[in-house]
């Protein structure tokens, strides 16, 4: 077993000498100055550049903000500038000139109600007293052939003239209800307001039935003498339906009428 070396050997006694203690220290103090000398000056330069951004960042606090007015080259531009700057002023402004461009009533809408209710009351009696027993499509029907008169030349140009047109002439009355008593019978209040339902779908134009241009009809249990100057359109419910020959089919039916 190999001995420990003591350090009363030769070597231990001579690095415990006086003289050889600073020898070593010297070389010590040698070797580590560059590194101390080197720590210190990065240490030093580290304060001074933050005391450079400290003062850099004090000058810049006090300094007021700068305003960049950037040129609006868009009307859309334009707009969103002045909506984020008081967009709540822009937008009551906005609503005001909106509400004085608003017009209220006058006596002119109040009489165009009055013509218009009018004008649903003359056709709710028209389907009431021609076609109160009929389905809605047979109402609606009849509804047609008022309002294909009134698109005609032939006829008045509303619906109320075109219902009630010859009731007080000697020549007759284009519908038979306005001059045959018919209406001395107060209508009953369901039949009534069906037909009222009825005329108001009519002539809001939701009506879907076909009848062309038909502007005249009758029932199926009378052959009236002007049916054979008129071509047939339709047969819906009780009634036969009926419009104008063109110039055409005018000389077909009296080349027809003249072979027979």
């Amino acid at each position: 077993m190999a001995k420990l070396r003591s350090y009363r050997q030769p070597k231990w006694r001579a690095l415990l000498r006086p003289e050889t203690g600073l020898a070593v220290l010297a070389i010590s103090l040698t070797l580590a100055l560059p590194m101390v000398l080197g720590m210190t000056a990065e240490r030093g330069a580290e304060q001074l550049d933050n005391t450079s951004w400290k003062a850099f960042a004090q000058e810049f606090l006090q300094e007021e903000p700068m305003v960049v007015n950037a040129p609006v080259t868009t009307d859309a531009q334009a707009y969103a500038q002045v909506f984020v700057v008081d967009g709540k002023k822009a937008a009551m402004q906005q609503d005001l000139q909106i509400m004085a461009s608003l017009e209220t009533f006058t006596k002119t809408h109040i009489e165009k109600a009055a013509a218009q209710e009018k004008a649903i009351d003359c056709m709710a009696m028209a389907i009431y007293y021609e076609a109160r027993s009929e389905s809605l499509s047979g109402q609606l029907a009849v509804a047609q052939v008022v309002l294909n008169r009134v698109k005609h030349r032939a006829y008045p140009d509303n619906v109320c003239d075109v219902v009630f047109e010859g009731s007080s002439r000697n020549t007759g009355c284009q519908f038979t209800f306005t001059c045959d008593g018919s209406m001395a019978a107060l209508p009953r209040q369901a039949g009534w307001k069906r037909s009222r339902k009825a005329a108001i779908h009519a002539m809001l134009g939701m009506s879907d039935i076909t009848i062309g241009r038909a502007t005249h009809y009758h029932t199926v249990e009378v052959q009236p003498y002007w049916s054979s100057r008129l071509l047939r359109t339709a047969n819906i419910g009780m009634h036969v339906f009926y419009r104008f020959p063109s110039r055409r089919e005018k000389a077909l039916l009296l080349d027809a009428a003249y072979k027979s």
